[in-house]
C-alpha cells in the first residue's frame, strides 16, 4: 500500500493538493526493481517484474526450472538423423483389454521418403512373423498407420505425402480391431484388422524414431529409420518427457528448428522483502 504526505497550496486561487512520496516508498520501489536484478534466474534466463509482488525467471532455449538452470535440450522435442532412437517402458502404454480406446499422438515434420516413428512389438530376440505390433512410419513419403492382432494386419494410410518439411501433427486411435488415423484437422481415416482376434499382445518396449536392429526387431516391415523431428508425443493423453521417461536411447539432439516455448516461472517477492530490513 502507498502513503502519501499531502501539502497544500494555492494555485490560481484555487487550493490544490500534491502528493509527496515518503522516504520508505522510494526506498520500497527501488528494492522493487533490484530485487529482480538480484534475484537469480541463472546464466540461462532473464528476470521480469510482474508486478508489485511477483518477478518471473523467462528460461531461454532447452532449459528449465525456477532458475533456469536444468539442461533440457530434448524436452518434448527432439532430432533422429537415421541412426538415433528413444525407447521407452512398455508400462508407458498398456494394453490391458480390447474394449479401451488406445490413443498416440505426436507432431513431426521430415524430408524423408520412408521411416519408422513409432514401434511396439516383441523383445529384440521375437521374430515378428506372426506376432503382434502397433506401428506409425513413412512409406514413399505417405503416413502408415499400422497394427496385427494375429489374424491380419490393418494398414491405415494418409491420403497425402507428408514429407514436405512441414509439421504435421497425428492422432492414431485403436479399439479392438478398429482404427483411425487423423492428420492435422482432416477427417479420420478408418481401417480394421482381419481375423477374430481384438488384443493387442505385445512384450516390447517402446521406440520412437527408430530402432537398434531395424531389420530383425520389425521383421523387415521397416527399411530405415526415422529422419527428421518428433515431439509432444503423447500416450492415452500422458505427454511423454523425452529426458525423464526413456530407459535407453542413442544419438538424439535437439531439433533447432522446432518452435520451441519458452519457460516462465514466477516468483514471489513478499516473503523475501520480509526477511530483510525494509520493513524494520
Amino acid at each position: 500500500m502507498q502513503r502519501f504526505n499531502e501539502k497544500r497550496a494555492k494555485v490560481n486561487g484555487r487550493r490544490e493538493v500534491t502528493h509527496k512520496r515518503t522516504n520508505k516508498l522510494i526506498l520500497e520501489c527501488g528494492l522493487i526493481e533490484a530485487k529482480c536484478e538480484a534475484e537469480t534466474c541463472g546464466d540461462h534466463g532473464d528476470c521480469e517484474v510482474v508486478n508489485g509482488t511477483h518477478v518471473a525467471c523467462v528460461c531461454r532455449d532447452y532449459y528449465d526450472g525456477p532458475s533456469c538452470d536444468q539442461f533440457k535440450p530434448i524436452e518434448y522435442a527432439a532430432r533422429f538423423d537415421g541412426k538415433a532412437y528413444i525407447e521407452f517402458s512398455a508400462d508407458d502404454f498398456p494394453h490391458l483389454t480390447s474394449e479401451k480406446e488406445e490413443l498416440i499422438e505426436l507432431r513431426f515434420k521430415t524430408r524423408a521418403l520412408n521411416g519408422v516413428i513409432f514401434w511396439q512389438g516383441q523383445h529384440p530376440d521375437t521374430t515378428i512373423t506372426g506376432e503382434d505390433y502397433i506401428s506409425i512410419g513413412l512409406n514413399d513419403g505417405y503416413l502408415v498407420y499400422a497394427y496385427e492382432l494375429g489374424g491380419g494386419a490393418a494398414q491405415i494410410t494418409s491420403n497425402m505425402r507428408v514429407n514436405d518439411n512441414k509439421e504435421y501433427r497425428i492422432k492414431a486411435i485403436r479399439k479392438g480391431r478398429n482404427g483411425s488415423l487423423t492428420v492435422n484437422n482432416g477427417e479420420p481415416i478408418r481401417g480394421t484388422s482381419s481375423g477374430i482376434l481384438e488384443m493387442l499382445n505385445v512384450e516390447g518396449n517402446i521406440f520412437m524414431g527408430g530402432l537398434p536392429s531395424l531389420d530383425v526387431m520389425t521383421g523387415g516391415l521397416h527399411s530405415e529409420n526415422f529422419v527428421g523431428c518428433i515431439a509432444d508425443m503423447r500416450l492415452n493423453g500422458q505427454k511423454m518427457d523425452l529426458m525423464a521417461n526413456p530407459v535407453d536411447g542413442k544419438g538424439v539432439k535437439p531439433c533447432d528448428s522446432w518452435q520451441i516455448s519458452k519457460k516462465r516461472w514466477i516468483k514471489s517477492k513478499s516473503k523475501r522483502f520480509r526477511s530483510g530490513n525494509l520493513y524494520q
